[in-house]
């Protein structure tokens, strides 16, 4: 083993060398950083996070949880029915006909009244043969017209006579979602030499749980986030992956191919707003990169005055909450997506009411140096382990939207 300039050259460094790597597997006494030790000259450490207005776990934290007891867990979903029905593709017909077929009248029932969206005409449902309906044209001294192609029918309510017989009842049904749970595990491992040897930094053995404990919640972070559902097979045992919020949101999704501009953001927020979740507060919570809260600090400047007179010393505009006439959003940066040119883009928004954690086995640690217990390994270890999965009800109340680089031209 050769030395050099009071550092051990096997370890790779010069002196002015700045680095940051892991170690995998077993923690030994000539992993860290270089003068560390007591015994050497003194050095501090300094971890660099990604910033952010978000806590690293501000995600989970906030969620409810409930535990769960299956690999697989099923909830079931109801939306409002908004009572608009689209006429089919080619479903057209003249101010006569009295025949429309739709491409759904499951909640439709004779007796209901409809309006044609496009010209005002009311027409009274008589007959239901699947998703074919029998209307009275011109109803409620209202003019017929052509319905066309595509075109909308709005429910307004119904109408029966006295005497009448009962009416077909109706019933809604929710439809069903799913999520695996994914096992989560972590390890920390110090041998016996280095577990003694003292270090500026403290105790090796905390400071190698701390790191353990910190990437057991990243990946659990980043998983409810952005994980993707899968089943199969590793060593003949099965393993799951969990479906992230992310995946989830299905309704609001916005792509942004160009720039973004000022109307585009409140589009995208008017469509998240319509809906809410009964019993919940229609309030919202959003997380954003970097890339995009500048661009939406950018709209905001394009779209305002500003005068410098003298003896200015500040200059500039602070974006933090976008207040719309359908509901406020407080921007908070997420350290994830900060860091990552991926996901720096990005906005998500999302109803906290809406996201709950299920765990099947909540986070555990397995330690195997109690008692001297060390399986014959002169080293130290432990295994954090967690179970667990993230249910997204209702998700039109979310949404995403991406490619948020550019700022739009001002309004005129």
């Amino acid at each position: 083993m050769r030395y050099g300039g009071g550092i051990p050259t096997y370890l790779g460094l010069s002196p002015n060398s700045r680095m940051n790597f892991a170690v995998p597997g077993v923690f030994a006494s000539d992993q860290n950083i270089p003068g560390n030790r007591r015994g050497d000259f003194a050095s501090a450490l300094l971890q660099i996070e990604p910033n952010g207005t978000a806590p690293l776990l501000a995600l989970s934290s906030g969620m409810e949880s409930a535990d769960a007891a299956d690999t697989v867990i099923t909830w079931f979903e109801e939306n409002h029915l908004s009572g608009r029905a689209q006429v089919t593709a080619a479903g057209g017909v003249n101010s006569a006909a009295i025949q429309v077929t739709l491409v759904d009248a499951s909640f439709i029932i004779p007796g209901t009244i409809m309006l044609a969206e496009a010209t005002g005409e009311f027409v009274f449902v008589e007959a239901v043969v699947g998703n074919t309906i029998t209307i009275d044209r011109g109803f409620a001294e209202t003019v017929a017209q052509a319905i066309a192609n595509s075109a909308f029918l709005q429910r307004i309510g119904t109408a029966f006579e006295e005497g009448s017989a009962r009416p077909i009842g109706m019933a809604q049904l929710g439809y069903p979602r799913f999520n695996y749970m994914q096992i989560f595990r972590n390890a920390w491992d110090v041998t016996g030499t280095a577990r003694r040897i003292e270090f500026y930094t403290g105790d090796v053995v905390a400071k190698n749980k701390a790191d353990c404990g910190r990437f057991h919640a990243e990946d659990i972070e980043k998983s409810i986030l952005y994980s993707r559902k899968s089943l199969g097979m590793r060593n003949g045992k099965p393993y799951r992956t969990m479906d992230g919020v992310l995946v989830q949101l299905v309704t609001n999704i916005q792509v942004e191919a160009g720039s973004v501009a000022w109307t585009d953001i409140q589009s995208f927020l008017q469509g998240i707003y319509t809906r809410n979740i009964k019993g919940k507060p229609n309030e919202r919570m959003a997380f954003i990169g970097n890339t995009a809260l500048g661009v939406i600090n950018y709209i905001a400047l394009k779209q305002s005055f500003m005068m410098i007179e003298p003896g200015v010393t500040e200059m500039g505009i602070k974006v933090m909450k976008w207040m719309t006439p359908f509901g406020d959003i407080s921007l908070m940066t997420h350290p994830l997506m900060v860091e990552s040119p991926l996901w720096t883009k990005e906005l998500y928004v999302l109803h906290p009411g809406a996201m709950r954690t299920r765990w099947l086995r909540r986070t555990t640690p397995d330690t195997y140096d109690q008692d001297g217990r060390r399986a014959g390994v002169d080293a130290d270890f432990g295994v954090l382990t967690s179970e667990m999965c993230v249910e997204y009800k209702a998700e039109v109340t979310g949404g995403k939207f991406t490619g948020i680089d550019t700022a739009g031209a001002k309004l005129t």
